[in-house]
């Protein structure tokens, strides 16, 4: 069986490679580090799951700009997308779910948190 197209979208390749090594057993992993390749990404994979750092750099859209605008997007409605940022004050969990995020996670990520999280939503997935 094919591993689930999982795409991690951070800016810092460190982060980006620590996910990477976190999932990269059970999940085809795919990295983007900005809002073009992250668009361009989802037009060319079937994701499972996208893993949405909110701070990206340069001339990108933060990651909640980059959901809402996938959101928009028929095919990508109920496509599942996980905050996971340094943002880890009171509330901010509460304010990322409630703009839309499916999950939420702060940095430094903790595996014993973010793998059942993630094996939930695919196999979730697997169902439909």
């Amino acid at each position: 069986m094919m591993k689930p197209y999982v795409l991690i979208v951070e800016d810092n390749p460190i982060n980006a490679l620590v996910l990477s090594k976190i999932i990269e057993d059970f999940c085809e992993v795919i990295q983007a580090e900005n809002d073009i390749q992250t668009f361009t990404a989802v037009q060319k994979y079937p994701f499972s799951l996208i893993l949405m750092d909110i701070n990206l750099g340069g001339n990108s859209l933060d990651g909640e700009s980059i959901m809402k605008m996938l959101r928009k997007d028929a095919r990508n409605t109920n496509l599942p997308i996980f905050a996971v940022t340094s943002y880890a004050l009171p509330g901010d969990k509460k304010r990322f779910l409630e703009s839309g995020f499916d999950d939420y996670f702060a940095k430094p990520i903790s595996r014993e948190e973010i793998i059942p999280a993630i094996r939930n939503i695919l196999a979730q997935a697997q169902k439909f």
